[in-house]
């Protein structure tokens, strides 16, 4: 098949990597005289904009029923580069047409939990082959959510937390020290460096679950996850047992208990030692409503949302990768 690539770069992603890495894969395009379009953001949401042209234009297309491509097809491949946040913004642009839109990706960002989930290629010259490698794209799970009170719906593909994980993002998006951390290549301490005063920052909150064909209340919450696949915070395997390939996601939840032994569960966390503690819950899903009576931080793959009251059905669904 001939390819031809659309590539969306945020520059921005990483502290620059995002432009160091398109900039890279520009230079592959070129020695190998692959034909290709290339567009970068400006601003924050441009990504979205783009992703719309794109689709509107008619410049990337989606899958047949059977994505099966011969030599002489000209096929599109679209291309992300960026972190977390970028892909997150073109999946639920994509999915907001089609859930046939394959997308090829590039991490360039600062925590890279999808990529690491993945277990994708370290370099971007590896990453660009292992596209070129592939015949047709493959269907890897993601996460669909429905809000009911204002019947929003999107998708994730890393995490949705609620409490303390969406107060610590929240922290890390406004930090004055966030380009700091990345102008001396240690993003992730912009994590790490949140986590303290957000703990004692998060009172503990109800909030009401329906899973399994059960309903529960967990009363003193303090950290509500649910994740596609172990990683969040830029490498923190918070659901060690999670995998992209179950047909199932991961729930955890921690509760209020007494100081040294929330201390002492989040180093058996940093560990990945968590499921032997007994405060440390978590559950295999493939449905899950999640009801909260109190306005919570809550962030979506690194994006951060307004503290509100939720009601909120997650299921999963699936996204085609190059």
């Amino acid at each position: 098949m001939k390819r031809i690539f659309h590539i969306l770069v945020n520059p921005d992603a990483g502290g620059g990597r995002g432009a160091k890495t398109a900039k890279q894969i520009i230079e592959l395009l070129k020695k190998y005289r692959y034909t290709y379009f290339l567009y970068a953001t400006e601003y924050p949401g441009h990504e979205i904009e783009l992703t719309q042209m794109l689709i509107q234009t008619k410049k990337i297309t989606p899958l047949s029923n059977e994505p099966v491509f011969s030599e002489q097809d000209i096929v599109p491949i679209f291309v992300v580069i960026g972190g977390d946040g970028t892909l997150h913004q073109v999946l639920n642009q994509l999915h907001a047409y089609s859930t046939r839109y394959p997308v090829a990706y590039i991490k360039a960002g600062s925590g890279n939990d999808f990529a690491r989930a993945f277990r994708m290629t370290k370099t971007p010259e590896e990453a660009f082959w292992k596209i070129l490698e592939q015949t047709a794209p493959v269907k890897i799970p993601i996460l669909r959510y429905q809000e009911a009170v204002t019947n929003q719906t999107g998708v994730f593909c890393n995490n949705l937390g609620i409490g303390l994980d969406g107060k610590i993002v929240k922290k890390v998006n406004h930090s004055k020290r966030k380009k700091w951390f990345h102008s001396l290549h240690i993003g992730k301490m912009s994590y790490f460096s949140s986590i303290l005063t957000s703990f004692f920052q998060q009172r503990p909150f109800p909030i009401r679950v329906e899973f399994n064909g059960q309903e529960r209340i967990f009363r003193k919450t303090l950290l509500f996850t649910v994740t596609n696949h172990p990683y969040f915070g830029g490498g923190i395997a918070i659901a060690p047992h999670a995998d992209l390939k179950d047909d199932s996601f991961k729930l955890v939840v921690v509760q209020k208990t007494a100081f040294f032994k929330l201390v002492h569960l989040f180093y058996l966390i940093l560990r990945k030692k968590q499921l032997r503690s007994r405060y440390f819950k978590h559950y295999s899903l493939k449905k899950l409503r999640v009801i909260t009576t109190t306005p919570q931080d809550v962030h979506l793959d690194g994006e951060s949302f307004e503290g509100k009251s939720y009601d909120l059905t997650i299921t999963l669904t699936s996204q085609f990768f190059w």
